[in-house]
């Protein structure tokens, strides 16, 4: 089983969201883990440019060319784990760039003959990771915005890990990382 890591931990080895998703990992077993940490690949938006040479390269269905590398590894992965922490509502921005290299049509998602989008992924189930400040009280936009998208590329099991309330006592954040991560694990 080979699993994805899309890693959108801004602030490195220093993130608490990186903490988290690396503990599950530590105990999951999964032996083929490939990891993409976004700040080290350069991703910019897609601009008209890229978007026309993509819509080309969709008509004549070259989806093996290098522009599509992300979204090919995307679609094969067997599961998927985003961890992203919670920023302004939502996600850092260098996600939702990814989340636009990713969505390909012809390649992760397409239509049927009545129109209705179907999903190409391969992908049992998405895990997400992140972390907050404060408490979101289960109104985590990013989640339900990645959890929406997946369910468009045919990614029907989502799970979200949420540790929040990390900079309430900033004395007491690594206590409060440690206790999430304990409750993730089942301990």
């Amino acid at each position: 089983m080979s699993l994805l890591v899309i890693d959108a931990c801004v602030r490195g080895d220093a993130s608490a969201t990186r903490q988290y998703y690396k503990a599950f990992l530590e105990k999951s077993g999964i032996d083929d883990i490939h990891v993409l940490e976004l700040d080290k690949l350069g991703l910019k938006p897609l601009d008209n440019e890229n978007l026309m040479i993509r819509e080309e390269l969709c008509k004549k269905r070259d989806f093996d060319h290098p522009l599509l590398l992300l979204a090919n590894m995307f679609k094969d992965a067997d599961e998927i784990l985003i961890a992203a922490p919670y920023w302004d509502l939502s996600f850092p921005s260098m996600l939702k760039v990814y989340l636009e290299h990713i969505m390909v049509s012809g390649l992760t998602f397409g239509y049927d003959n009545d129109g209705k989008c179907v999903g190409y992924c391969k992908a049992r189930r998405l895990l997400y990771f992140s972390t907050c400040g404060g408490y979101v009280e289960g109104e985590h936009l990013g989640y339900e915005y990645v959890r929406a998208l997946a369910g468009m590329l045919g990614i029907n099991e989502t799970h979200a890990y949420v540790a929040e309330g990390l900079d309430i006592n900033p004395e007491k954040r690594d206590e409060a990382l440690k206790r999430s991560i304990e409750e993730m694990l089942g301990k």
